[in-house]
């Protein structure tokens, strides 16, 4: 049983419901995961003041409950059942996952639970997503642990690139470390070269590395159910002036926005001093990146600096990262795993930063 004080999350979610008679209604995997501890393919959570019940199909009824405490684990069988249950309780207002419900879904709930009112003000969306922004110290552990398979994985591949070489192949062999190193696998590996690194939305194509490329690489590993992601930028052979001043750039920019993140800072510090260097260095224009997000049960999540205005928290996994893009040409990209602390940050990304030539 992993333990990473889910029902404490649980019941703090729970404090922030407005009066006795509302409720939560949990049906995405990844927020059970979060609010439960373990893996639900098919479930449903309803959580009020006075009822903690977690609704799975009846095979899996059992296995469930040897595995949680303070959570009631039933299965879920009429259509009538969850409503029994928010009478009993006096529910009247059940807050849903607005950004993870269908309208389909919404239609149904709405018609089975129609003694209560569905609140779709995403309310429920910010207040889980809030909570998942600061990790235990288990899930930085497994954080970590992705981290250094992703590590390991590039210090492998640096030694097997050769001049010749696909976007594909180099994808397929860096998938094929990672899942050597540990990797859970499913995790999208993303290698640009030459003119496609000038488009970050671009995916491996069968285009060779040849002299004076840039070589983009971003990709992320997966250890219980926790990712790490890194993104390096390489040279293929010599490279030009401009390249070269474009890749110190971005590597000044993300080193001096490191240096800039701590807890208690306000979300668009680091983004603004990353972007400061940039202009420094005269390339600010072609920045195509915020500066960081969230990483955890998801490898894109919140919070997202650059985006809105709040501090940071003690014990937020963030993917720092930098780009800039010259159209048609060539783009650098390069990104770190670092945790929050209240006097900075910890990376936990070893690769280094300075530029390395293949």
């Amino acid at each position: 049983m992993i333990n990473m004080n889910e029902n404490s999350r649980l019941e703090e979610l729970v404090k922030k419901l407005p009066a006795d008679n509302s409720a939560v209604l949990v049906i995405s995997p990844i927020s059970i995961r979060f609010l439960c501890g373990f893996d639900v393919e098919s479930g449903m959570l309803l959580a009020s003041r006075e009822a903690r019940i977690l609704f799975v199909p009846k095979s899996a009824v059992n296995a469930l409950k040897e595995r949680i405490n303070g959570i009631e684990v039933t299965a879920l069988t009429a259509d009538g059942q969850m409503l029994d249950i928010i009478v009993k309780y006096g529910i009247k207002r059940v807050y849903i996952e607005a950004d993870k419900m269908t309208v389909a879904e919404y239609n149904v709930f709405k018609e089975q639970l129609h003694y209560a009112q569905l609140d779709t003000s995403n309310a429920l969306d910010k207040a889980i997503a809030e909570l998942r922004c600061v990790k235990t110290e288990q899930e930085l552990t497994l954080i970590g642990s992705a981290q250094k398979i992703c590590d390991k994985a590039y210090d492998r591949l640096l030694g097997s690139l050769r001049k010749g070489m696909s976007e594909r192949q180099i994808a397929s062999m860096l998938e094929y470390y990672l899942i050597k190193f540990g990797s859970e696998g499913g995790v999208p590996v993303k290698v640009l070269s030459g003119e496609n690194t000038a488009n970050f939305d671009l995916n491996p194509s069968d285009r060779k590395i040849s002299d004076g490329d840039m070589l983009i690489m971003e990709f992320g590993a997966k250890f219980g159910g926790y990712y790490a992601k890194m993104c390096r930028t390489c040279g293929v052979g010599r490279i030009d002036p401009k390249r070269e001043n474009a890749y110190n750039a971005v590597s000044c920019a993300i080193h001096d926005g490191l240096r800039a993140l701590r807890a208690g800072v306000g979300s668009k510090v680091a983004d603004s001093v990353a972007r400061a260097t940039l202009n420094a260095w005269g390339v600010d224009e072609y920045c195509s990146t915020t500066f960081a997000h969230g990483v955890g049960l998801e490898l894109v999540e919140p919070p997202f600096l650059g985006r809105g205005s709040f501090a940071l928290k003690e014990n937020t996994p963030l993917f720092v990262k930098c780009g800039v893009t010259f159209p048609g040409k060539f783009g650098v990209k390069i990104g770190d795993m670092a945790v929050l602390t209240d006097i900075g940050c910890t990376n936990l990304t070893e690769a280094t930063k300075s530029l390395v030539n293949i």
